[in-house]
């Protein structure tokens, strides 16, 4: 595997569908089927030298499941992580006693890891992660503005587009660039199936991105700044609500920046049962997956510094045995 090709992983909204075993078996099988060939066995602390794998998780992992970040966070792969609504989804301002949130624990369990406001470069892929707003819940107003207040100075929209606009500024030149945030940036569509499209609510505007992500993007684009040729995002689900089909998940702008929603909700069902039911929380599972599991990642591969293919995959993990199941093209570079 040439060095300038790279595979990252997209987790979407976790919505507590996280089992650390399960899912470190579909990461290392993801990983080893890109790094190496049939004909070329390696080691795991040969894949992880490698460094051609990026894990990408962008946030809800709960409503404030602070066992779920801790156990994302001991994953032992190179990862780059934004924080959710739900991630904040009790704690509106800091507690101000000595006892920590679960906001701040959650932060304290990821480190630098989490890029909210932040640039994450990995020189060895020579990728950067700029981070977004941590918290979104989309639309015009700041979600948790006391708590954007008290732990990042950020007050109103342009503070925030400002701070993102700063964390990536200083990106290698030779680096790619991708913008992680929570929700999706304004611009990209106002219909109930657009990538950011408001599906709940059927008057007015249906835009529902992130105005301080749209600006941001804009200042760095007017200004000559960086390339921006990947922005990752979740939070508006693949499932419409209602019944009502399915979002687009990948947009292409006319600067051929890519704009790609990995919130596949739920993202693991079970297998065994006729009707592969999906699975709201793991804990009602019996026995520790004991018929196994469907598990969803979206797939970017990067060659030569351009995307080269985004693909919906599912794994299927049950005991020992780790396999692509299912794989759904969404993009494919020319």
């Amino acid at each position: 595997m040439a060095a300038s090709s790279i595979r990252i992983a997209v987790v979407g909204d976790v919505h507590d569908c996280w089992n650390l075993e399960q899912d470190s078996k579909a990461l290392e099988f993801l990983q080893a089927s890109f790094i190496v060939n049939a004909d070329q066995p390696i080691t795991l602390n040969a894949f992880k030298y490698l460094c051609s794998f990026l894990l990408i998780l962008i946030g809800d992992f709960g409503d404030e499941n602070v066992e779920v970040v801790q156990s994302v966070a001991s994953l032992e792969f190179a990862k780059a992580v934004i924080l959710g609504n739900h991630d904040a989804w009790f704690t509106k301002q800091l507690s101000g006693s000595e006892e920590k949130d679960k906001v701040q624990l959650q932060l304290e369990c990821l480190g630098k890891e989490h890029v909210g406001y932040q640039r994450s470069d990995f020189p060895m892929i020579k990728v950067s992660v700029v981070g977004g707003r941590p918290f979104s819940c989309g639309g015009k107003p700041l979600f948790r503005k006391k708590l954007l207040s008290a732990r990042y100075g950020v007050k109103d929209m342009d503070e925030s587009a400002k701070r993102i606009q700063k964390a990536a500024l200083g990106t290698p030149e030779d680096h790619f660039l991708i913008l992680l945030a929570h929700n999706g940036p304004t611009g990209l569509g106002s219909s109930l199936d657009d990538i950011c499209g408001k599906d709940w609510e059927f008057e007015g505007n249906g835009d529902y991105g992130d105005p301080d992500l749209a600006y941001a993007i804009s200042l760095l684009k007017e200004n000559n700044e960086v390339s921006i040729p990947l922005v990752v995002f979740g939070h508006m689900h693949k499932e419409l609500a209602y019944g009502k089909g399915f979002r687009k998940m990948i947009v292409v702008g006319a600067d051929n920046t890519i704009y790609l929603n990995g919130a596949i909700v739920p993202r693991v069902k079970r297998l065994g049962d006729e009707d592969k039911r999906n699975i709201d929380d793991e804990s009602a599972l019996p026995s520790p997956e004991a018929k196994g599991t469907r598990r969803a990642f979206t797939l970017v591969e990067i060659a030569e510094g351009r995307v080269a293919k985004i693909a919906e995959s599912w794994v299927s993990v049950v005991e020992d045995r780790t396999t692509l199941e299912e794989e759904l093209m969404l993009y494919e570079g020319s």
